[in-house]
């Protein structure tokens, strides 16, 4: 599993949404955090479709969290933003290998596999608040 940007702003824009009481801006959390406008645009708008983010037009609009930051885990968040969380490529479910049946690691990697989702669902995003 390789954390990309998009985790890093995508938290950071999730982070800001959790911390105000209204609506906010993409241009408002790209300015407050010294991050490329247009991509944290497109970042709330995956969590928007996620169901993470919801968003409204207007001039008091902007975006908001669609949950309460105890109803949103970590888990689900890296699953939105990066898509397979798996530690190595064969456990991906996008992804097929030729030698799984004799792979002599994968019962390891899947056991890593398991307890990683179980310590990313553990936490939710009022826990980093």
């Amino acid at each position: 599993m390789f954390l990309t940007r998009r985790s890093d702003y995508g938290l950071q824009a999730i982070l800001a949404l959790a911390h105000s009481s209204g609506f906010v801006s993409a241009k408002q959390i790209a300015h407050e955090h010294n991050l490329p406008q247009a991509f944290v645009k497109k970042l709330l708008q995956r969590l928007c479709r996620a169901g993470l983010v919801k968003a409204s037009v207007g001039k008091q609009g902007g975006y908001a969290l669609a949950r309460p930051p105890e109803a949103i885990s970590i888990r689900e968040l890296l699953q939105v933003l990066e898509g397979d969380i798996a530690p190595v490529s064969c456990l991906a479910p996008s992804h097929t290998c030729e030698l799984s049946d004799g792979c002599t690691t994968k019962r390891a990697w899947t056991q890593i596999d398991r307890k990683l989702r179980e310590a990313l669902e553990s936490i939710s995003l009022k826990d980093i608040l």
